[in-house]
């Protein structure tokens, strides 16, 4: 046998097998390692996952970054970004406000995870055990409602009923911002020491009753209606008093022109009484200068015709109803007659009797 021809195929085998060896290792080595991204926006808890023993916590990577190629190293992402939620109150579950009334509304709160408190999440808010066989970018979200639901609704949800509960149900709407500042204290402090963060919360518009509701608008209603007739009230007393003004003043005014034309009045009838009583007084000057000339002159028609002829004169007077001229003097004292009158006579004076001669002295 030809040993020389056996130990050739001996060592070709062997080769295959190294070579085999090595492709396997590499191949195993290859399979181990990995380069896992974080984008923005996430975290990575990064941990090893060794073939023998349990898992070890390696770091934290907050995107973008990158593990690069390591051993048996896997990352879970969850997401650093601000989540809304909104949360109801509305029929059974309204609040009870101050009154006792129910309170209906809406609140919405905007929360995240701290990015230095990923590892507390991960092993300690059970983020890790959310994770288990499922796409890094599809369970960063129910990471995030499973965060919600087990640790930030009840605290948010309590604070709000306790916030509301303060206020009556018509009160609430006018203290929306103060409400909502609140709430958003309490809830911080429920939270705190946690790896979640409450960037704001908003309590939206509250709803009372509608019974309530119906009320308040027939109130506002007959309160409008109430001061419309106020203002109506208030311009027809004005028009009133303006009516009144004008009558005071155009009274004012008439009373004023009589006033002034009674002045007239009385200063043209003192005027006149002047005047007439300066013609009275002329007149009766005149009269008087009359008669004292004519009494002369009767005076010196007696002494020039004597006594006699004057009383002769007189009695034909009388007869012909003409003036009485009654003697003066010392010659007519003893025939003066004691009385005057008017006879009424005929034009023939047929029933008179004639006058009796008069003796002399």
């Amino acid at each position: 046998m030809d040993t020389k021809n056996t130990i050739v195929p001996i060592k070709s085998i062997l080769a295959i097998i190294v070579i085999f060896l090595i492709g396997i290792g590499c191949i195993i080595i290859w399979s181990n390692m990995s380069n896992h991204r974080v984008q923005a926006g996430f975290a990575g808890y990064n941990f090893t996952k060794p073939i023998f023993g349990k898992n070890e916590f390696q770091r934290i990577l907050v995107g973008p970054d990158a593990t690069g190629m390591v051993w048996r190293q896997d990352v879970v992402k969850v997401s650093i970004t601000p989540y809304t939620t909104m949360e109801s109150f509305n029929n059974s579950s309204a609040i009870l406000g101050k009154d006792k009334l129910p309170i209906s509304c809406q609140a919405s709160m905007v929360y995240r995870l701290d990015p230095t408190r990923i590892q507390s999440f991960m092993e300690n808010y059970g983020g890790i055990a959310q994770t288990g066989g499922k796409d890094e970018d599809d369970s960063a979200d129910e990471i995030m409602k499973y965060a919600y639901n087990n640790f930030i609704q009840q605290p948010f949800r309590t604070a709000i009923r306790t916030e509301l509960s303060k206020y009556a149900a018509l009160e609430a709407s006018s203290n929306l911002q103060k409400i909502s500042d609140d709430v958003l204290t309490q809830v911080r402090k429920r939270l705190e020491g946690t790896p979640f963060v409450v960037d704001s919360v908003a309590v939206g518009e509250t709803t009372p009753p509608p019974a309530i509701v119906e009320a308040v608008i027939q109130k506002v209603k007959s309160s409008q209606e109430n001061e419309r007739k106020s203002i109506e009230l208030e311009i027809e007393q004005k028009n009133i008093a303006i009516q009144k003004a004008k009558g005071e003043a155009q009274g004012a005014m008439k009373y004023q022109i009589a006033l002034q034309e009674a002045q007239a009045t009385i200063e043209k009838g003192k005027a006149d009484a002047e005047v007439l009583k300066v013609e009275g007084d002329a007149k009766a000057q005149a009269l008087l200068m009359s008669a004292e000339a004519e009494a002369k002159g009767i005076a010196l028609k007696e002494k020039a015709m004597g006594n006699k002829f004057l009383q002769y004169t007189m009695y034909q007077n009388m007869l012909n109803n003409a003036k009485l001229y009654l003697p003066t003097g010392s010659g007519t004292d003893k025939q003066s007659m004691p009385f005057m009158g008017l006879f009424h006579m005929n034009e023939s004076n047929e029933k008179l009797p004639a006058p009796a001669p008069v003796q002399g002295n």
